[in-house]
């Protein structure tokens, strides 16, 4: 499938700052992510760099003026904030040096350019990072796997709803675990169809309907539920807003795997769920980021 052209916006944060940045930038660009930079020599601690990857070319003015009170309330004088396109040819060029095969519980998560089968009882899904979020190296995916992996070790799961599919990772790997219908949906149609693309290239796309849906609000998502099992790698405020929806969406003894949540943003999120009747079995923590699994009575 053709790349668009994508674009990087970065700079450089103390890690005690990383956490607010990340929360207020969540949702202005395509992907957030902080990587720690060693400390120079002489240097008091190790900066953090922050990168944004974007559709398009970000308004340069208005990012740093939502930069700007969080470097004030960081007690920051200044950010350095560098904006520069990144040529597909060449992100996914890099994205394939940096992106080894991972084994997350029983996946393997490797892209098109590992040639080394999978090790012996591994699940292996083939996956290609490029727009569609998903591709099993970000702590909110990898949370999700290892949530489905525990879970698919108790029960089965018949009927699967996959929302903000993104890459379809999370579909795909219910799928192979044995779930016998699976619905992935997103509001971004470019997302839709790389998870289509995706779930044919694992060999389930007999078993995974993808289609367009704000949140809960395709009709058809009520037509092939109650769900057993719903899977909702979004972010902290949609989340807390369809709370009540994912709990009519649930079957009785239904269970759902929340993330795209920092762990000081888990007490939001449970909050709602509780509030329409879901309780809190446990949770999932990799780094800041948090993993949460609840069910609709005492399954």
């Amino acid at each position: 499938m053709p790349q668009a052209p994508l674009w990087q916006s970065r700079f450089a944060i103390p890690a005690a700052a990383v956490d607010l940045f990340l929360d207020a930038l969540e949702t202005d660009a395509i992907s957030v992510a902080a990587f720690e930079e060693p400390a120079a020599d002489g240097a008091d601690g190790a900066l953090w760099r922050v990168e944004l990857l974007h559709q398009a070319e970000p308004d340069r003015e208005a990012l740093a003026a939502r930069i700007a009170p969080l470097a004030e309330r960081s007690g920051l004088r200044r950010v350095d904030l560098t904006v520069a396109p990144v040529a597909a040819t060449d992100w996914l060029a890099r994205t394939a040096e940096n992106f080894p095969a991972q084994p997350i519980g029983r996946f393997w998560v490797h892209g098109s350019h590992i040639a080394a089968p999978p090790p012996a009882g591994a699940v292996p899904i083939e996956l290609d990072a490029g727009l569609a979020f998903g591709s099993g190296e970000h702590a909110t995916t990898q949370g999700c796997l290892l949530a489905l992996d525990r879970l698919a070790g108790r029960r089965r799961f018949r009927r699967v709803l996959d929302l903000g599919c993104g890459s379809g990772i999370l579909a795909i790997a219910a799928a192979k675990l044995g779930a016998a219908r699976v619905i992935a949906a997103d509001n971004d149609p470019l997302a839709v169809a790389v998870a289509r693309e995706n779930a044919t290239r694992n060999r389930v796309g007999h078993r995974i309907r993808c289609l367009t849906s704000e949140g809960y609000r395709n009709p058809l998502l009520r037509t092939f539920g109650p769900y057993d099992l719903i899977l909702a790698n979004i972010l902290a405020d949609p989340l807390c807003a369809l709370a009540r929806e994912c709990a009519r969406h649930l079957a009785p003894g239904g269970i759902v795997v929340l993330s795209g949540l920092l762990d000081r943003q888990a007490a939001r999120v449970i909050a709602p769920h509780r509030q329409a009747h879901l309780r809190l079995r446990h949770e999932i923590t990799l780094g800041i980021w948090t993993t949460l699994v609840m069910s609709k009575g005492r399954s």
